[in-house]
């Protein structure tokens, strides 16, 4: 049955509308990958891939993946090689994470219906107006075509790349804002008298996981007078045991103690010493955590 020159331009805008989301996805990959990553840890399912890499790497792998197989399928080279890797690709993240999407189960069908479209290529290749064809055109008698019609495709061309990078931009600033939003965060206190434990451990117990704030981690960083909180048998045990139980990791500073004549022996268990404390809160501000003095 012959082939129409509209029709075989049909398969043009379907190759041409399918790359569009794995570029954007592959960029959002790249540039936002704790955002990615931190949705893909909080999937029920995840432990189905993170256990073959960190799930950082496998953002970025997944990034590179969809990024080149998009432009591949955009231009249709090595079409099915592209439509191949890009399933590959599709199929674990819509396990991992869209099965178990609190949004429901629109994602998951969607990805279903593109994955139909890699199906197609993997089986058909570009068909028509391919950087294939054109390779191959050596071995073939083609027919030239009009420049009514050079002059669709191109154009058809120049609109898919341009609308490409309008949802690129669009699509990446919105998974941009759901990252955010998803990404748990890592907080630290840093107190300087034995009072203040009790402030710092009912802000711990307030910021959780389950909050706006996303907690991860909670770090209370004693210096200066507040290290004598920690003594055993002190008035502050029943703060502690509550900051314990609300997931707070103690720290005291070495220098303090060296101050007040503490030894590592007179604390409480499960305190960690660091030689300084004010040095450490700078390196937990390199960690990405949040950081406040009271």
């Amino acid at each position: 049955m012959d082939t129409s020159f509209y029709q075989k331009l049909s398969f043009l805008v379907l190759r041409i509308m399918s790359s569009f989301i794995f570029i954007a996805a592959g960029f959002n990959h790249l540039v936002h990958t704790a955002g990615a990553a931190a949705r893909l840890q909080q999937s029920e399912l995840s432990q189905l891939a993170t256990w073959m890499a960190p799930a950082e790497t496998l953002v970025i792998l997944s990034g590179t993946g969809l990024l080149l197989g998009g432009v591949a399928l955009l231009l249709g080279f090595k079409t099915r090689l592209a439509a191949l890797l890009l399933l590959a690709i599709l199929v674990p993240i819509t396990v991992t994470v869209q099965l178990t999407n609190p949004e429901g189960l629109g994602p998951m069908f969607k990805n279903i219906a593109i994955a139909g479209s890699l199906v197609f290529f993997s089986l058909n290749g570009a068909l028509y107006f391919g950087l294939d064809q054109v390779l191959r055109q050596n071995s073939r008698q083609i027919v030239p075509m009009s420049k009514e019609k050079l002059g669709a495709v191109l154009a058809l061309s120049l609109v898919g790349v341009f609308s490409s990078c309008a949802t690129t931009s669009s699509a990446t600033q919105a998974l941009a804002a759901q990252s955010q939003a998803l990404a748990a965060h890592k907080y630290a206190v840093l107190i300087s008298q034995p009072s203040h434990l009790k402030a710092a451990v009912n802000t711990a117990g307030t910021i959780t996981a389950e909050s706006t704030y996303k907690r991860e981690n909670f770090v209370i960083m004693a210096c200066g007078k507040s290290v004598e909180a920690f003594v055993k048998g002190g008035d502050m045990a029943e703060a502690i045991d509550a900051g314990r139980k609300a997931g707070v990791t103690y720290r005291v500073c070495g220098m303090s103690m060296k101050k007040f004549e503490l030894d590592k022996s007179m604390l409480v268990d499960g305190v960690e010493v660091v030689p300084n404390g004010l040095t450490h809160m700078f390196d937990l501000q390199l960690q990405g955590y949040h950081t406040v003095e009271l």
